[in-house]
């Protein structure tokens, strides 16, 4: 396994308030770590691939396991209220159970592909306050439509005999949530796929900058934003675990900057738990 030589670390992490939560005259977004995101929009309220608990039993060690390179900007426990959970497959750094368990007590409604929606009812999720995720298909959330785009992430072949079967095509996905000021993207871990490239009413792309061979990459993660000219760009899924041996939580924004056009204007280094206005304009 490639070792990483430094790890970039996020910007320190800024905590967010409870007010994240409520109602807005406009639609915003924050990023919470590794690839998790809050958006409100317009009081309509998604997590996009909550890991945002610690280990009730290893002080300073989040619940994946890992130390952290930047704290947490808000813990699920601490989460008022919300509207749904979006989960773009089941890898444990996305899809997190002491996260989803403890945002149960909020009533939102939970969506995700089949790995997902297994994990939901092991942990005792009803079955009514689930939604199967697949490619192509949509559903409305408050004042947000939500369009699910197709993502290959299959690292399971690097070893099938530890790992079992890879991910197929139903076991992951991306979603483009559309609102009222701009459609907001996350094509979650995936390979580039040719679809990415044909999506439109992008606004904000969350953009995976890890070098991993089964996300993006750095040339793949440039690609789809060039792809995308006039949408500003988020990166994540990077300086959140202290992992110098794991190169997909390794990724360094400026490496995919410096292949990005109007990289200068469009990429938006977020500090965990900084507020991110989203606009069409």
């Amino acid at each position: 396994m490639p070792v990483v030589t430094g790890q970039v670390a996020a910007r320190p992490s800024r905590s967010v308030p409870p007010s994240a939560f409520g109602a807005a005259l406009d639609t915003a977004l924050w990023w919470l770590t590794n690839a998790g995101f809050l958006v409100n929009s317009r009081g309509t309220t998604l997590l996009i691939d909550p890991a945002i608990s610690m280990s009730p039993d290893a002080p300073g060690v989040h619940e994946t396991g890992h130390r952290l390179l930047v704290p947490l900007p808000i813990q699920a426990a601490d989460i008022p209220s919300l509207d749904a959970v979006l989960y773009t497959h089941a890898d444990y750094d996305h899809f997190a159970p002491l996260t989803a368990g403890a945002l149960v007590r909020t009533g939102c409604l939970f969506v995700g592909p089949p790995p997902v929606l297994a994990g939901l009812a092991k942990l005792g999720v009803p079955a009514d306050r689930t939604r199967l995720a697949r490619a192509g298909a949509g559903l409305g959330i408050g004042e947000v439509q939500v369009r699910i785009t197709p993502a290959d992430h299959p690292w399971q072949r690097r070893d099938p005999q530890r790992f079992g079967p890879p991910f197929g095509p139903e076991d992951c996905c991306g979603y483009l949530v559309c609102t009222s000021d701009g459609g907001i993207w996350h094509p979650g871990d995936t390979r580039l796929l040719d679809q990415h490239l044909r999506t439109r009413g992008v606004d904000v792309l969350l953009l995976d900058v890890s070098p991993n061979e089964y996300h993006l990459g750095v040339a793949g993660a440039a690609r789809l934003a060039n792809a995308l000219p006039a949408a500003h760009i988020i990166p994540h899924h990077y300086g959140t675990y202290s992992e110098p041996d794991h190169l997909a939580y390794n990724g360094d924004p400026a490496e995919v900057a410096a292949l990005i056009g109007q990289a200068d204007r469009r990429l938006h280094i977020l500090a965990p738990g900084e507020r991110y206005v989203v606009s069409s304009s």
